[in-house]
């Protein structure tokens, strides 16, 4: 089992304070930096304020998003577009994000098997949820809750 203090870490990853110059963003997605200056410019990415005022600093959030409007890009869609798109993807992996942050309690690895456990299954409170990979197949099945 994940120590107790390394399974905290996986709830609380604070991808907002990890911060990256307009050069590291670029070289990260193989999006010009005058690009990323006009994106930021039209609205669609923000950049983080620095204390000298000059050089942008960008989130580790703003890079995905660079990262995934340049994809829609690459498969045709327009710049509109796929920001729209990468707005959509956002979300989702947002609610994905608080989804974890929200129900993992631990993981585990049983005889080379993964089990994810997400809490107390609301429907039977004294029974916790737990996900479990066997032979690359996830299943699903209730524990007696743990304390």
């Amino acid at each position: 089992m994940i120590h107790e203090d390394a399974a905290k870490l996986f709830k609380k990853i604070p991808m907002e304070q990890i911060v990256l110059g307009i050069g590291d963003v670029a070289k990260a997605t193989g999006v010009s930096q005058s690009q990323i200056r006009y994106w930021e410019r039209k609205g669609y990415i923000e950049s983080q304020v620095v204390e000298d005022g000059k050089n942008r600093k960008f989130s580790y959030k703003t890079l995905l998003k660079v990262q995934q409007i340049k994809m829609y890009m690459d498969d045709g869609y327009t710049l509109v577009a796929a920001v729209k798109q990468a707005k959509q993807r956002g979300t989702f992996l947002d609610g994905l994000r608080s989804f974890f942050e929200e129900r993992f309690v631990h993981i585990e690895l049983v005889d080379d098997d993964i089990q994810i456990n997400l809490g107390v299954f609301d429907p039977e409170p004294t029974k916790d949820l737990v996900a479990e990979r066997i032979a690359g197949k996830w299943h699903f099945k209730l524990i007696a809750h743990e304390k």
